[in-house]
């Protein structure tokens, strides 16, 4: 019995031994690892999968910093592999041996081009589809790729990215908004620009100014635009809509193209802090850019031109300044032969460079700082950002603060709930009355900026002073450029808030209820002060130098303000609510049918108010304070008596204040609906129909209705291209057709009237008719045709794009003269628009060191009007309206809207130096008013161009990575630069302008003709210097010569926008410092522009100024 008992402890001994080897060679280990992509950066959400003889164990995905761990029993029996997956990344298995378990997976994924298709997720502001999906014509591009740091605004960095959207920067000046237009122009009253639309929610267009408030004209430009408010670090990808397909579904605002901007979300996992920041230097403009004449070449220009005989506009005032001043001081015995001699060498190697004393290499810098993380359950995203653009002009400066907040809940299984929150506050400075930059470019050099004792230098002009006409034009104020901007400043603050929420219930498991609401607060603050001592005030108002007279002498009391300056104020506010909301179906019947669907509704309104107001007698230096103007009783004209009414005050009541309301609503219904067979042929629908209080009370009338259908074929998924072209990844034809919808918001149905006050002869009230009512007056509408192939193989995607637009536009159209105006808004102006676009991506290396890929896109667009405004009676159309090239009408049937004509050029006479022209005489003619002038002009080409197109390439070397961008444009012609253009009525040039050194090249003898299109100086005793035409009326030699095809130019140019060159620091050693990413760029903006030499230094794409260089250098780091 004992030995049976101790043979069966042995035997249990020997089990439990063997079960715990057993368990020793079974143990439990946890493998850790990080998951980047080709360039090094962590994936956050990347699939991590335990797989046992190919089923599924067990799965987890990595955190915001790509890091994973997952707990595995291994065994060298069993068949154990991690499957590691990204979406749009070729996924790698790898067998877990005894070896590799013990060390951390450093796994790195590369990008799989033909699964882009099937995995990624398009927003388009309404819905998230399935790019597969999807007909329309559309482009994603990701935020980072676009990325340039020295700007400010995300729209500035879209140049040469798109097919088929052209931007054109209009201003040099810091915060300017460029001008861009998807796929032509197709309204000629409305607003060209794009629809924006930020994460689901309508931005609307920007404030109005009245431009009268402020003094700087180009204080309109510094607003900004829709998104002005938006930190480009904030975004994470951007989509431009193109067809009517991709933008039906946006109703009477997708005209014009609409760009969906999705910003970043976060994600689940640990919380992560990133900070980036930039510095930037704006590169000062110099002479050496230009073609402007130095003091030397000044100077003898003007002695040249005086000993030829041309005449001086007016007697020069004697000044030491000027040569001219200098002549009239000598002539009149006010200084000898030895100071003349003096004061002219000095003239002629002052040499001032007003670049270096008026403009500054200006640096700019901007910070972000951001917050993410979360969980399964929910999810946030924060960020501060600060930005200090300063523009290469002393005082034109832009900062802007930007606060941003995203959060993401799952409640359950059914409910999500998500919301964003954004504020800013941007704030731009200049000056009013004078724009130092421009001073720089039109003023001579051979005037000194100080006297030879250090002090400024004041120097003479004649003006007229409305109130003293015993000097007429011969009263004098003293200039200094630094005092104008010393005692004068613009001012504008743009605040900002924007808030959405976002609900999503599932209803069932293919039904779900999507709803939104929005609210946008957006307001501008914009003031122009112009000081006492400033000349415009004493131009204006005084009519002597501030502090030159004494209280109760003649002048002082013909003065309309003796103290105080200007004040100039305008204030705009907007509200905008919007609500929606949608039933979106998605269900997939076995393996051959997909259905996405959407039925929704949406209410939009805004309320828009401004007010402007000026002041007079204001004084900021003393307190704030306000001096009374001159009392009327007490106000003595010299020369004459004039009624003055309420002195300075009378432009009170002539604009000087003014207030307006608008208030806009919006209510829309809309359906889409996304077939999918058998993955290979796609149908997608989308209809809408907006109604708007803009369209008057009529119900008939309101409701607008917009459509589109498409199809798809991917013959690439046929079965026979299949299995005989497996090289094929992507075949597929699209087509699609549509109507798409434009509001033009300045316009309405309902008759508009202006109230104007008290009418002095009945001493009633009373008011004008602005416009008439109209209900037959519809919205703009567009009929556009789609025709799109994707391509894909051996590593190339290709798409190549047709399309047609046609556009029945409103333009203003004569009526009967019983109406009692003379034109007003109708439809009927007909544009058509039709082009290709073709963007090719290639990635010919890759490897996990190193990758080339390379970026081409190019749109060609042919805008013609088919209808022109030649037969109007009413504001008929002159040759001036040709020579322009007026945008706002369509000039002539069958060519562009930004068409414009030119004098034709001959030759120069060989006698006299003065050009001659075609069609243009001497002679008296019978000339006829009603004549077409493109009988006498030639066709110029247009204004805007047809081609745009760029260039982008990255090159990525271990952690290196160099990014290289360029952006092409073609087909506009503008008129150069005129050299002539301060030569009034052919008389001695302004003598303190700067000339061109074009005018060295004049002619100036019998033969010159031979070599140059310079006319020579007009120093004719005949009147030789204007022209008949053959429609009656004449212009001068020197306005018809600047406006001659001689002057035209290529307007085509290549513009490297960025060269970029950055380095992540490697995981292990950002670990080891306790950071998840540390990296450091360089980039250089506007390196190079190539064009034509007739530019002679300035920028075809500005016309009359360049855009600066902009070097920086930045910082980004990771928690």
């Amino acid at each position: 019995m004992k030995i049976k008992v101790s043979i069966i402890r042995f035997l249990c001994l020997l089990l439990c031994l063997t079960c715990s080897i057993g368990a020793y060679a079974q143990a439990g280990r946890t493998i850790t690892g990080s998951i980047v992509d080709e360039t090094d950066m962590p994936l956050p959400g990347a699939n991590v999968i335990l797989m046992k003889d190919k089923k599924m164990v067990k799965g987890t995905s990595t955190g915001i910093n790509g890091d994973f761990k997952i707990d595995v029993v291994f065994s060298e029996d069993e068949k154990l592999s991690l499957v590691f997956s990204y979406m749009g990344s070729k996924t790698q298995t790898i067998k877990l041996t005894n070896e590799n378990i013990r060390k951390p997976f450093n796994i790195q994924l590369m990008p799989d081009e033909a699964m882009l298709e099937e995995v990624v997720i398009v927003e388009d502001g309404y819905a998230r589809l399935p790019r597969k999906d999807m007909v329309g014509s559309f482009t994603t591009v990701k935020a980072d790729d676009i990325m340039m740091p020295a700007y400010q605004s995300v729209d500035q960095m879209l140049q040469g990215k798109i097919a088929g959207m052209s931007v054109v920067n209009t201003s040099a000046r810091v915060g300017a908004s460029p001008k861009i237009t998807i796929r032509g122009t197709s309204t000629i009253l409305g607003n060209t620009s794009p629809l924006w639309v930020v994460d689901g929610v309508i931005q609307e267009d920007p404030l109005s100014i009245d431009i009268s408030a402020a003094l700087t004209s180009d204080m309109k430009e510094l607003i900004g635009n829709q998104i002005s408010w938006l930190n480009p670090q904030d975004i994470d990808n951007i989509t431009v809509l193109k067809d009517a397909s991709a933008t039906a579904i946006y109703g009477s605002k997708a005209s014009n193209g609409v760009i969906v901007i999705t910003t970043k979300k976060g994600t689940p996992g640990r919380i992560s802090v990133n900070y980036n920041a930039n510095v930037s230097v704006r590169q000062r403009p110099t002479y050496e850019l230009y073609d402007f004449m130095n003091s030397y070449e000044r100077i003898q220009f003007s002695k040249e031109a005086y000993e030829a005989g041309v005449r001086y506009q007016q007697e020069p005032l004697p000044q030491i300044y000027t040569y001219e001043g200098l002549m009239s001081m000598f002539n009149k015995r006010m200084i000898n032969e030895n100071e003349f001699s003096y004061y002219l060498q000095r003239l002629e190697t002052v040499n001032t460079d007003w670049f270096d004393l008026l403009t500054r290499n200006a640096v700019s810098n901007n910070h972000n700082l951001s917050v993410s993380g979360g969980t399964d359950k929910y999810t946030y995203n924060a960020s501060l950002g600060y930005q200090v653009n300063n523009g290469y002009e002393i005082g034109n400066s832009n900062d802007q603060i930007t606060t941003r907040l995203s959060i993401n809940s799952n409640i359950n299984e059914k409910l999500s709930i998500s919301a964003q929150l954004n504020g800013s506050i941007r704030n731009s400075d200049g000056y009013s009355g004078v724009n130092p930059y421009s001073y720089a470019m039109n003023t001579s050099r051979a005037i000194p900026a100080y006297n030879e004792d250090g002090t400024p230098a004041y120097y003479s002009r004649y003006y007229t002073y409305t109130y003293n006409t015993q000097l007429g034009g011969h009263n004098q104020y003293a200039y200094n450029v630094f005092n104008e901007m010393e005692n004068s400043h613009s001012l504008n603050q743009g605040t900002s808030f924007n808030a959405s929420a976002n609900v999503s219930y599932k209803i069932l498991d293919w039904l779900t209820y999507q709803g939104t609401v929005s609210m946008a607060i957006n307001g501008n603050k914009s003031e122009s002060y112009n000081g006492e001592k400033t000349a415009q005030v004493e131009q204006l108002y005084r009519g002597f130098p501030y502090g030159t007279e004494k209280a109760g002498s003649d002048k002082y009391n013909a003065a309309l303000m003796p103290y105080g300056g200007v004040l100039k104020q305008a204030n705009s506010l907007s509200v905008s609510y919007s609500t929606s909301h949608r039933l979106a179906f998605s269900k997939e019947f076995n393996e051959n049918h997909r259905l996405n669907a959407m039925l929704g509704m949406e209410v939009r309104s805004s309320k828009g108010s401004s007010e402007g107001n000026t002041v007079w007698g204001y004084v900021p230096e003393r307190g704030e304070i306000l001096v009374s103007p001159t009392l009327p009783e007490n106000f003595k004209p010299l020369g004459s008596d004039v009624s003055i009414g309420w002195g300075a005050l009378s432009q009170l009541y002539n604009g000087g204040w003014s207030k307006t309301s608008t208030l806009t609503n919006y209510l829309s219904f809309y359906a889409t609906v996304a077939y999918s067979l058998m993955n290979r042929y796609v149908f997608n629908m989308n209809v809408r129909s907006d109604a708007s209080n803009r369209f008057g009370q009529d119900v008939n009338k309101q409701f607008d209705p917009t459509w589109s259908f498409g199809a798809s074929w991917k013959m690439a998924q046929e079965p026979f291209i299949m299995d005989n072209v497996p090289w094929l990844d992507q075949f597929n034809i699209r087509a699609t057709y549509g109507v798409q919808g434009n509001v033009v918001n300045s316009l309405s149905p309902e008759m508009i009237v202006r109230y104007q006050g008290l009418h002095q002869g009945y001493n009633e009230y009373y008011l004008t008719i602005s416009s008439l009512p109209n209900n037959q007056l519809k919205w703009e509408r567009t009929k556009s045709t789609n025709i799109g192939l994707d391509i894909a193989l051996y590593g190339i995607t290709m798409n190549l794009e047709y399309y047609h637009r046609r556009s029945n536009a409103i333009i203003r159209q004569d009526i009967a003269q019983e109406y009692g105006m003379a034109s007003m808004p109708l439809n009927g102006g007909m544009i058509t628009n039709q082009g290709v676009e073709f963007t090719l991506n290639y990635t010919p290396i890759r490897t996990n060191d190193f990758a080339w890929t390379i970026g081409i896109n190019a749109g060609k667009n042919w805008n013609r009007s088919e209808t022109d405004d030649r037969t109007a009676k009413a504001d008929e159309l002159t040759h001036v309206d040709f020579l322009s090239g007026n945008s706002d009408r369509p000039l002539k049937q069958g060519y562009p809207l930004s068409a414009f004509w030119s004098y034709e050029y001959m030759e120069l006479d060989g006698q006299n130096g003065y050009p001659i022209f075609n069609h243009a005489t001497y002679d008296d003619v019978q000339g006829n008013a009603s004549v077409d002038p493109t009988t006498f002009l030639v066709y110029s080409g247009q204004q805007e161009p047809d081609f745009s197109g760029g260039l982008n390439t990255r090159i990525r070397w271990k952690n290196f990575n160099l990014g290289m961008d360029f952006a092409a444009s073609f087909g506009a012609s503008k008129r150069l630069p005129n050299p002539y253009s301060t030569f009034t009525y052919g008389k001695m040039p302004d003598i303190y302008s700067n000339l061109s050194k074009e005018l060295n090249d004049r002619w100036k003898q019998p033969g010159d003709e031979e070599y140059t299109t310079i006319p020579a100086l007009y120093t004719s005793v005949r009147d030789l210097y204007n022209l008949n035409l053959p429609n009656g009326l004449y212009d001068n030699i020197y306005s018809m010569w600047a406006q001659s095809d001689v002057r035209v130019a290529d307007a085509s140019f290549l513009r490297c926008t960025q060269i970029s060159l950055s380095y992540n620091v490697p995981q292990k050693i950002c670990k080891k410092i306790g950071l998840a990413r540390i990296s450091v760029s360089a980039n250089i903006n506007n390196l190079f522009v190539i064009a034509s030499k007739d530019w002679k230094g300035y920028d075809p794409e500005l016309g009359n100024s360049i855009q600066p260089k902009m070097y920086s250098i930045g910082v980004g780091i990771g928690l």
